[in-house]
This record gives C-alpha cells, structure tokens and sequence, in this order.
C-alpha cells in the first residue's frame, strides 16, 4: 500500500543520480512528489482496479542531472495481482521507455520543416517540388505559379506544362532522376502559352534542378530553384543589337544616322 519503489538496472539509467539508489523500497510519492500531479491520478486508477493505463510520448519533467529537465516516456500501468491484498491488487507494474531523444528530434524535424515551408513560400525566387519518375508536382510556390501562370501541384509536368515536352525539359528531368546529377542553366528560353492567351510567349529563366535522395541515396525526386530573368535576357539582346549596329555605322562611315536610329530603338524598347 506505500507503493515502495523496485526497480531493474534498465529503469536507474533514466531517473539520475537524484533517485538511485536512494528511491529503493522509498514510497512513490515521496521519491516522484515533484510529478505525482501527473502519476498519482494514473496510479491510483490501477491500485482500485479501474484498469490499466497506457501514454505514449508522455511529457514528465522531472529533475536528474541538476537540472529540471524535459522527459518523455511511452509507458504503462498496470495491476499486480495479489489475493492477499485489498481489492486484490497488489502493487503496479511500471513498463516504461524513455522516448526524449526521439521525440526531440521529431519536434526539430518538424521545426525545420515549418522554417522550411516558410521560406518556400515566401522566396523571391520560384521553387517547385518534383517526386517521382513523373515529375509529379508535389509543391509549388507562388513565385513558380506566377512563371507559369497556372495551377499545377497533383498534375505531372507533362500534364501541367505540356508546351514544355517538346522543348526537352521533361528529358532533362529524367536524366537528372535517373543519373543523381543536377542540372544547371542560365538563360534558358522557353516558350508557353500565357493564360489570357493561346499564343506562345519566350521566358528565360536561370534555374537549377537538383536531385533529392532518401537514406539508401535513391533518387525520389527533383528540387526545382530559379528566377525569371527575361527581363536580363532581353536587355543584353537589345545592348548586343545596338553594339552591332554602332559597329556597322562606325565600317560605313554613318555615325550620326546611327545615333539617331539607336534613340529611336531606345524608345521603343522603353515602350
């Protein structure tokens, strides 16, 4: 009835030097007085015979170490029968494993996943996430859907962007499954259909894919990172067009209609 403690070696490693050996035949509540809010209700369910009881990933902080720290434990309560005893329960048996390191890292993991998230979202580049053999679009930030001008997360890229086949994007993103290797561009063009429009349209964009591998180093999918640089793009064509043009003015002596020509091609690129 005064719940004295009996533990096996397996049990001394997680409470601490606090309570070992000390808590040997001490009461429960004595040795556990800074967690009995927590226990006692579940001990004394099983001492007047309401069953058995079963936590999983409890949180129990208690103090070892010096220090007050955060434990977890999946464990269980459950009757010791004794026909000597009141109500024929004898004592508890405690089954218990401590789970703090894995639930730590499974709240970091889910810690890195949100700031993951976040900065997905909320990059003023485009990403996409490819998984599969098909190039199925698992994740799409807005950056990417502002690219592309659609809908395309649940869709392959074939499906998706099906101008882009042709184009030889969907056999770049196969060698890259297939081989492990990332793939990097700059200036790539390629041509689609605006959403407001069937006519096809050149973007070009700098952009990286990268292969994504689980434990065994499989290849599951393709991480897709880049940024529009159309804009670049065409200004460095506009810049090259009107060196070429100074050059042939400058072979043929006609300067001056040069000049006037390029403020001309200014204002229209302007425009």
């Amino acid at each position: 009835q005064e719940l004295a403690c009996l533990y096996n070696d397996a049990y001394r490693e997680s409470i601490g030097p606090e309570r070992h050996p000390g808590s040997l035949g001490r009461p429960a509540l004595e040795v556990w007085s800074e967690i009995w809010n927590v226990i006692g209700p579940q001990i004394d369910q099983v001492m007047s015979g309401r069953g058995a009881t079963w936590h999983v990933d409890q949180s129990i902080p208690i103090t070892r170490h010096g220090k007050r720290e955060q434990v977890y434990w999946t464990y269980s309560y459950s009757p010791i029968d004794d026909d000597t005893a009141v109500g024929g329960i004898g004592g508890v048996l405690v089954v218990c494993t401590e789970t703090t390191k894995q639930v730590l890292a499974v709240q970091a993991l889910a810690t890195e996943r949100d700031q993951f998230a976040q900065m997905f979202e909320q990059a003023p580049t485009f990403m996409a996430l490819l998984r599969g053999p098909e190039h199925r679009f698992e994740r799409a930030n807005p950056g990417y859907i502002q690219l592309v001008e659609r809908e395309v997360v649940g869709k392959t890229v074939a499906e998706a962007l099906p101008e882009v086949v042709a184009q030889g994007y969907v056999a770049l993103l196969d060698e890259v499954f297939h081989t492990g290797r990332p793939y990097v561009a700059r200036g790539a063009k390629f041509a689609m259909r605006t959403r407001d429009s069937q006519a096809m349209v050149d973007r070009f964009v700098d952009f990286v894919y990268q292969p994504l591998t689980d434990a065994s180093g499989q290849v599951t999918g393709i991480f897709v990172e880049g940024a529009d640089v159309s804009d670049r793009v065409r200004t460095d064509m506009a810049l090259r067009e009107s060196e070429a043009s100074f050059r042939s003015a400058l072979r043929a002596g006609q300067l001056g209609s040069w000049q006037t020509d390029r403020v001309t091609m200014t204002r229209q690129w302007s425009e």
